[in-house]
């Protein structure tokens, strides 16, 4: 198995494990892959990003398929491009908040459909191993502006009922190309912190749940509405408010599911490591909730599997706004709905009305990958006796709170997360499930 080829993209050290004769050969195999005639290629900001992107794009054109080349913009404006040109594919490279020395690649089918493993990245893997690529002669290459009618896209869906004045850390990432004049367009006024585009990252690394991000963007407000932090790639996006600090995505879920409701009713997934908040606000404004699996491109899957959907996203915080035809991970239109709604309720207040439920940090238990089955088993079994979930490792549902149990997919580890109606039981309960992890590890070991 080829070591930058991952669960949801390729994600690689520039130059030693994916340089530009990589890069090429990256381009050939998803050229040889994909059933598209065209292909809509961008990037993010990244040093070496035009030179990953050039050797990308000449791979792909050796297998006869054209491309439209967007250049460095975010990815959801790639996403809203393909859907908008009715292109069936698209490709960025990004690493997205990794550090200066990565590069990479997302995948998408038509309708801005993430690529996940079995979707399509486990054939282009082998593809890329094997070199049996297609040879079609050189496709075409044409340049393609997506800023504009993306502008106009969030614009034609976002009403302030105030103007807002906001702060935005861009976090040296692609983002800066066009999130200020995106805000200004539905009628913010935006002061930027950290909006040269670099990728060595010189401030912090781009993403929202950095603490050093969140600092920089608090010193920066004043008196102003609202606080943004977009991540290196424009998929994600943190806010932080005036004299209640950064929001915590579970209750950005909850407050991002209640305004989609309030357009249409329908279903709202979310990963199944969110607050049991999130269950009970979606059940109070209507709405049907859906546990996802961990990982945008299962999210994404669900979306455009089921037409019922109207809002999903993770604590990771991609967001997703089929019930405003963007069905695809946004951090630029979630920062867009975001003014929306503080332009338009007292959010603070609400946000402070919510329940508190306590919730442990993600322990993460070292594990010999060969003992993941085992240990997940262990663990369903032992907890037979109360409602689980087994879409992601297993979920343990008591009458206060619950556990998840989940292998991680990139590391030799075991994740566990907690949470339970008050401190007192979340200790409780914690102790009891991390002493039976790692119990169950050692027995498999």
């Amino acid at each position: 198995m080829t070591s930058f080829f991952h669960t949801y993209d390729l994600r690689g050290t520039y130059p030693d494990e994916i340089g530009e004769e990589e890069a090429c050969r990256v381009g050939k195999a998803f050229g040889t892959w994909t059933d598209a005639d065209t292909v809509l290629v961008g990037r993010d900001g990244r040093k070496h990003g035009e030179e990953i992107s050039e050797a990308f794009i000449d791979g792909i054109r050796s297998t006869g398929v054209n491309v439209l080349d967007a250049g460095m913009v975010p990815s959801p404006v790639v996403y809203q491009g393909m859907i908008a040109r009715d292109v069936d594919a698209a490709a960025v490279v990004t690493a997205s908040h990794n550090p200066p020395e990565y590069t990479g690649f997302k995948f998408c089918k038509g309708e801005a459909l993430a690529v996940s493993r079995e979707g399509g990245m486990e054939e282009m893997e082998e593809i890329y191993e094997s070199r049996d690529f297609e040879e079609g002669g050189e496709g075409g290459l044409e340049e393609v502006d997506l800023e504009e009618g993306y502008i106009e896209a969030v614009d034609s869906k976002i009403e302030l009922e105030r103007s807002l004045d906001v702060v935005v850390n861009f976090g040296n990432g692609v983002t800066a190309t066009i999130g200020k004049k995106m805000l200004e367009s539905i009628g913010c006024k935006v002061k930027p912190v950290n909006d040269t585009i670099d990728g060595s990252f010189p401030n912090h690394l781009p993403a929202p749940g950095e603490e050093e991000a969140q600092r920089q963007l608090e010193e920066a407000m004043e008196d102003e509405d609202l606080g943004i932090i977009f991540d290196g790639d424009g998929d994600r996006a943190g806010f932080i408010l005036p004299d209640y600090g950064y929001i915590p995505e579970d209750e950005v879920l909850a407050v991002f599911s209640d305004e989609c409701l309030s357009r249409e009713k329908g279903k709202i997934v979310y990963d199944l490591r969110a607050s049991k908040l999130v269950k009970e606000k979606i059940e109070e404004h209507g709405g049907e909730p859906v546990e996802s699996r961990v990982g945008h491109t299962f999210i994404s899957e669900e979306i455009h599997e089921d037409s019922g959907i109207v809002f999903a996203g993770e604590l990771s915080g991609h967001y997703y706004f089929p019930s405003h035809n963007f069905p695809f991970d946004d951090g630029l239109f979630a920062a867009a709905l975001m003014c929306q709604i503080v332009s338009e309720r007292d959010l603070k207040e609400e946000l402070e009305s919510f329940p508190d439920y306590p919730v442990s940090p993600e322990l993460r238990i070292d594990c010999p990958e060969d003992a993941k089955e085992e240990v997940v088993e262990k663990f369903a079994e032992h907890y037979s006796g109360y409602p689980t979930s087994t879409k992601d490792g297993v979920k343990v549902n008591f009458s206060e709170g619950w556990a998840l149990v989940r292998p991680s997919s990139t590391e030799p580890k075991m994740s566990v997360r907690v949470e339970a109606d008050n401190r007192d039981t979340l200790d409780r309960l914690l102790d009891d499930v991390e002493s039976n992890v790692r119990k169950f590890i050692r027995e498999a070991g």
